[in-house]
């Protein structure tokens, strides 16, 4: 049998799959995905923009979700957030010269048993000197230890990207320090190995 006969015959019977947000953006529907059978898809990873699932504001465009398929039933698939990144190359163009780049890295773990790795950029209008950004990664680290064990993992998900609650009170602890001219969630990554991790782009 010729060789493109033989690709048609295996898309034949695939099976297709749709793809669900997960429950704190409603479940919509995001996407559509090939298979050979429901639990082959379980662990594939499907990367979307924040906007697909949250119109409110062009500048959730600049995130990107990854979500995970934990399972699937009657060709509809549950999904997590796997990962959250910011647009490099907007992340890049806040730097400016002249003003200062504070990081900050942290593991930290929900209510919920969820762990997850935190990076969060802060950026100041002026230089600033290395203690101050000492002081700043300080008071970012104690914001995030004192609120996200008291969180589960959908309600950080929730302050960190719909309302940013958690997000301004680590930037108004930081202005005690030293004026905050923006701040940025770079990434956040669930460390829980929850399913097979597939992190390939879709089809």
């Amino acid at each position: 049998m010729p060789k493109v006969a033989k690709v048609k015959e295996r898309w034949k019977t695939k099976v297709w799959i749709e793809v669900l947000a997960p429950d704190i953006f409603g479940n919509v529907s995001i996407a559509k995905i090939p298979a050979n059978d429901e639990q082959s898809a379980v662990g594939r990873v499907v990367p979307i923009s924040y906007y697909q699932v949250n119109n409110e504001n062009l500048e959730n465009n600049n995130i990107k979700l990854y979500l995970q398929i934990i399972k699937v039933e009657s060709l509809k698939a549950k999904t997590l957030v796997k990962r959250i990144e910011y647009a490099r190359e907007v992340y890049r163009s806040m730097i400016r010269r002249g003003s200062s780049l504070v990081e900050w890295i942290g593991d930290y773990k929900t209510s919920d048993g969820m762990d997850v790795r935190i990076h969060i950029s802060l950026f100041t209008p002026e230089k600033i000197n290395w203690s101050r950004m000492h002081k700043i990664r300080l008071a970012v680290d104690q914001v995030l230890r004192d609120s996200i064990p008291n969180l589960t993992y959908d309600q950080l998900l929730e302050q960190l990207l719909k309302n940013r609650t958690l997000l301004d009170k680590v930037t108004e602890e930081a202005k005690k320090i030293y004026p905050i001219k923006n701040l940025v969630l770079l990434s956040l990554k669930l460390l829980n190995k929850l399913a097979k991790s597939i992190e390939a782009p879709v089809q």
